[in-house]
């Protein structure tokens, strides 16, 4: 069969079936658009408010402003996204879900759903509701969609987004998030200067003992060996400066047992020892004045007047004995201070003087190792104690490195929906699902309404399109319009056909051609096109036989106006005599016509497949000119596909706008698996209810359309 090239895209086409669709594509418009105006009469407006964040990524610091550390732009990237990535984390969000109390509003907290709601409404029992941590959980989930954090640009700018039903809830939950972020980030920043100082603390201790024990290595040393360092020395002076000390040493140590004993006196209130242990002379007689009260307030009886006086003058002496103690007590604590002053002034003279005399050389590299140990033990404790004060200061007056430049407003309009972008949105989809569906019914869903669209759908030629026309009461059959109305649209739309079909099996000398004529379903117009088409070629002179071989429904009789004793079925069956002949010629036209008389009760398949039928149709090609068969739909039955095989061109009737293109096609491949593959298959669209563009040749031609 004979295929025509379908690889040009033609735009006429295209436009024409927009056009044909034009109904399903707006009514998918308006379909589209009616359902967003419902969303966004039944959408709730939520309302985002921004709060926007600048962060410093080489970090800030107050004791010294000029410290700025140049860092690199990757670096610093890195450094945005890290806290970008804080921003989003679950930590924080429970954080400000928390401070705000977001899990105790309907819009963030628990709430029924539309089951729970359902299983409330018919008194089911509902599930025990999240306390504690799995509300937080809760909030968390919807809190995290509301949430949106993201980086202006390539700026160092964090815009922190929330939305909600409530405007002033939408601003105050930004600006929430955005102080959690920021203190929280000054309180790391804090407890990592807190975690330092306590390192530094312990380093400190360290070198302050090993201080201590290199200052008293050199003393150790000086005592050990202060006579060897005296006979080195020979000097005078160092031998009175070691008996000052020594007596220095002994009087502060007896006045230092002193101390203890008056101390531990005074703490217990035993003024009479701590008077003799001090030797002050007015605490002395305070002491001796309170004993003789006591004694007067003891023989004195209780109550009266003597007692009282006596009582108060002795509360009065115990309260200055108790000042004078404390007084005393101060001075001999300052005496020992004193003392102790003096022996470390006389072991530093003592130090000095022997490190100025004379000296042997190992005693030099001795003292000399010495004062180096102590001197680097200094000057480390002297680093560390530095370091100590200048992280106690930072830890006091940190910064954060992040700050908010412009707190969250409570916006007026609300971010969802946008209404010009779900309609624009909306009409967009109508159109473009309006188009895809006008495609889909073209190609695949409903009936075929156009020649074009016809061609497009079958690979085989399109003979002619035979329009709709009402019949006449004087009229049995549209087909009476050729022999009455041959200048008529319908007429010229056959004639048009029978060319197509001369163009597509040419004239065969001596040889006449068989034409079936079929459809994919019933009512179709098949038969009227088959009676039609037989006409038109015994008007154009040709031996035409019309055979009516729809033996389930032959109806060609009736179309003619002939009532047959016998039909098709009978002779095939063998059921009719020589003189009862089914064959007739037609009463309007020189056509022989073949017909049927009933519907066939027993199945038709059989007969068709016979060598009677096939002996019919080779003397009907041996005597005529043209053989035009009628055959049962191929979609129901299969009578056609027997048939098909006897044909030279099949013409496939195909009824504007009731054919289905999955019934077309279905028929389609039957016919063509059926029939030889020199044989071809013409289309012909009937009933058409549209304008064709011949319509305007109407004054042309001088016959109008009726």
């Amino acid at each position: 069969m004979t295929t025509p090239a379908r690889d040009i895209i033609d735009m006429k086409d295209l436009l024409s079936i927009l056009r044909r669709q034009a109904r399903l594509i707006l009514i998918t418009i308006f379909v589209c658009v009616a359902l967003a105006f419902l969303f966004l009469a039944r959408a709730t407006p939520l309302y985002t408010a921004t709060a926007l964040i600048a962060v410093d990524p080489a970090g800030r610091s107050l004791l010294d402003p000029q410290d700025t550390q140049r860092t690199a732009a990757n670096t610093a990237d890195a450094r945005l996204e890290s806290e970008v990535e804080i921003l989003r984390s679950s930590s924080l969000a429970l954080d400000t879900i928390r401070d705000t109390e977001l899990y105790l509003t309907g819009e963030f907290g628990v709430s029924l759903s539309l089951i729970d709601r359902a299983k409330q409404a018919i008194g089911l029992e509902l599930p025990e509701p999240p306390t504690g941590l799995q509300l937080l959980q809760a909030t968390l989930g919807r809190f995290n969609d509301a949430m949106s954090v993201r980086r202006r640009g390539l700026t160092y700018i964090v815009g922190v987004s929330f939305t909600s039903q409530s405007p002033a809830r939408a601003a105050e939950v930004a600006n929430a998030h955005a102080q959690t972020y920021i203190r929280r980030q000054l309180d790391a920043k804090v407890q990592d200067a807190l975690a330092g100082l306590d390192i530094l603390q312990a380093q400190l201790d360290l070198a302050q003992a090993q201080l201590a024990a290199t200052d008293g290595a050199f003393s150790d040393f000086i005592n050990s060996n202060l006579d060897r360092l005296i006979a080195e020395t020979g000097s005078v002076a160092v031998e009175n400066l070691r008996n000052q000390m020594n007596e220095a040493s002994t009087a502060r140590l007896n006045l230092l047992q002193s101390q203890t004993r008056a101390r531990t006196a005074w703490e217990a209130s035993d003024f009479d020892t701590l008077a003799r242990e001090i030797g002050d002379a007015a605490l002395v007689s305070l002491t001796e004045q309170r004993s003789t009260l006591a004694r007067q307030l003891a023989g004195s009886a209780e109550g009266t007047r003597e007692a009282i006086d006596l009582a108060a003058g002795l509360a009065d002496i115990e309260a200055r004995i108790a000042t004078e103690g404390a007084r005393a007590v101060s001075q001999l604590d300052a005496s020992v201070t004193g003392f102790e002053s003096a022996e470390a002034d006389l072991r530093a003279q003592l130090q000095a003087e022997l490190l100025s005399s004379p000296l042997s050389p190992q005693t030099l590299t001795e003292v000399y190792s010495l004062q180096q140990e102590a001197q680097i033990a200094q000057i480390q404790y002297d680093t560390m104690l530095l370091r100590l004060r200048e992280i106690e200061t930072q830890a006091l007056v940190q910064i954060a490195d992040s700050r908010v430049v412009s707190e969250a407003l409570p916006p007026r309009q609300p971010s969802f929906p946008n209404k010009k972008l779900i309609l624009a949105l909306a009409l967009f989809a109508g159109i473009g699902g309006g188009i895809t569906l006008a495609f889909a019914y073209e190609y695949f869903l409903g009936g075929v309404t156009s020649a074009i669209q016809l061609g497009n759908l079958l690979p085989a030629r399109v003979g002619a399109v035979i329009p709709r026309e009402d019949l006449p009461a004087d009229q049995t059959s549209v087909a009476d319009k050729i022999i009455h109305e041959p200048m008529s649209l319908i007429a010229e739309s056959f004639r048009r056909l029978r060319a197509a079909v001369d163009r597509t099996c040419p004239d065969d000398p001596g040889v006449g051609k068989v034409i079936m004529v079929c459809s994919s379903v019933p009512a179709e117009g098949k038969s009227t096109a088959a009676l039609a088409l037989a006409r038109t070629y015994a008007a154009a002179g040709k031996k035409t036989l019309l055979i009516d071989a729809d033996l389930r429904n032959p109806c060609l009789h009736r179309f003619i106006g002939i009532e047959p004793k016998h039909g098709l079925l009978d002779y095939l069956l063998d059921e009719v005599d020589g003189d009862e002949a089914f064959y007739d010629a037609d009463p309007k036209s020189s056509l022989g016509v073949m017909m049927g008389r009933r519907r066939s009760m027993v199945p038709t398949d059989a007969p068709l497949q016979s060598t009677t039928f096939q002996d019919l149709i080779d003397n009907a090609r041996r005597a005529l000119n043209v053989i035009i068969i009628d055959t049962a739909p191929l979609v129901p039955v299969v009578d056609a596909r027997y048939i098909a095989p006897l044909a030279d061109c099949a013409v496939l009737c195909v009824r504007y706008g009731v054919t289905k293109q999955s019934e077309l096609r279905n028929s389609f491949e039957q016919l063509t698996d059926s029939m030889r593959p020199d044989a071809d298959v013409v289309t012909v669209l009937t009933c058409d209810e549209g304008r064709d563009k011949t319509y305007r040749y109407d004054g042309y031609y001088g016959y109008s359309a009726q």
